[in-house]
């Protein structure tokens, strides 16, 4: 069927972190949900459940959320998992937290690329790990790795997991199979292991997404790779993700963790996972073609109108990173607060994503593009009278 993402949606009427922790009149383009419906084959797998008006104990071994995992897989990635190799978690943020236990021992170092998206550093200090950062390097318009530093960090003995996020938040950039690979080979020469966090792969618009696991026995071997229909199908409410390996030994960790952890899977949650996985590929090219253009209507806005914030087009996601430093706020805070207090538009402060944030603001494209066109006539009319103010 044909989804119309023109459409307006009022999210202030229920729960919505996105639409309720700012003051009605600011318009939210910040945390990683869209503001787009549902596919018809989700909203109906729920409006099953309502309608019996039982919200009882689900099965969680009827294996039906292993299975679409599987078939996911298999038709995406012509890669095949087993239901055994498949888990169920309720989101990526407690898959990180589920890896960052199962193979590291406290005090020891976790591995990742910053700016990064906040719960990578948040978890990893939270369950008394080390923080090893390995910043990405801004060159020519485009964030590359510097992989000398990777291996140097890798190397440490302290070290046992890289958190790759894949393609990667904040800064949209896809990994090419031969950076992928040569993480690949750092890490398995040095006994780390790769949580892969690939839940943004559904927006990619330059290059192609490449599958970790399926890169090589041993890209296989050394990973664990983790995903969610949450950010493609708009299902992060309905709290469901998965994670696999083809390593029976990393399965075992994680499984013990997972046991001792135990993640309960509500009667929603599955459902929708496995329709979602099965039934909605329809949806996932349509909403991915209507957020392109839309990345593609804001890179030339701020580009053309906007000259004072620096940004580019991301290879993948729905997120813009922005270069707000020709602003002058001499902090984070003042920073926060004009987009907030002046544009009345909440972004998510670059801070928070650790070092490479500085002086940066995250903007999520994923909404109508009335509502996009909006909030960036909002920064425009702000960020001329903060440049008329600088002289």
């Amino acid at each position: 069927m044909q989804y119309n993402f023109d459409c307006i949606i009022d999210r202030t009427q229920i729960d919505s972190v996105k639409w309720t922790a700012y003051p009605k009149d600011v318009l939210p383009l910040w945390v990683a949900d869209s503001d787009f419906q549902s596919p018809e084959p989700v909203v109906a797998a729920v409006q099953k459940i309502v309608d019996t008006k039982v919200f009882g104990y689900p099965n969680g071994h009827s294996g039906v959320l292993e299975r679409a995992a599987v078939s996911w897989c298999q038709r995406k990635y012509n890669f095949t998992f087993s239901e055994s190799e498949i888990h169920y978690c309720p989101s990526m943020s407690f898959g990180l937290a589920i890896a960052i236990r199962a193979f590291t021992q406290p005090g020891g170092k976790v591995l990742m690329q910053t700016p990064i998206y906040p719960p990578f550093t948040e978890l990893t200090k939270a369950n008394g790990r080390v923080c090893s950062m390995n910043p990405l390097k801004f060159v020519n318009g485009r964030y590359e790795v510097d992989f000398e530093d990777f291996e140097r960090r890798a190397a440490d003995p302290d070290c046992s997991l890289f958190l790759l996020c894949s393609p990667h938040n904040p800064t949209g950039r896809v990994f090419s199979a031969d950076e992928l690979n040569r993480f690949v080979e750092i890490c398995a020469a040095h006994d780390v292991v790769i949580l892969s966090d690939e839940v943004h792969s559904g927006f990619v618009f330059k290059g192609e997404h490449a599958f970790l696991p399926g890169l090589s026995e041993t890209a296989a071997r050394i990973s664990v790779w983790g995903s969610s229909p949450s950010k493609t199908f708009n299902t992060a409410g309905l709290r469901a993700a998965s994670l696999g390996s083809k390593n029976p030994e990393l399965n075992a960790k994680l499984k013990a963790e997972l046991t001792a952890s135990q993640p309960d899977r509500s009667i929603f949650s599955q459902t929708a996972f496995a329709a979602a996985w099965t039934e909605c590929d329809d949806y996932g090219e349509q909403v991915a073609a209507y957020v392109k253009k839309n990345l593609e209507f804001a890179v030339e806005f701020f580009r053309t109108r906007i000259p004072s914030i620096k940004t580019y087009l991301p290879d993948a996601t729905y997120l813009m990173w922005l270069d707000c430093s020709a602003l002058g706020f001499k902090t984070q805070t003042e920073l926060s607060e004009f987009f907030v207090k002046e544009a009345k538009v909440a972004l998510n402060p670059g801070e928070s994503f650790g070092p490479g944030g500085e002086q940066h603001m995250r903007l999520n494209t994923a909404c109508p593009r009335s509502t996009l066109e909006t909030a960036l006539q909002r920064i425009e009319a702000a960020a001329a009278r903060r440049c008329a103010l600088l002289g």
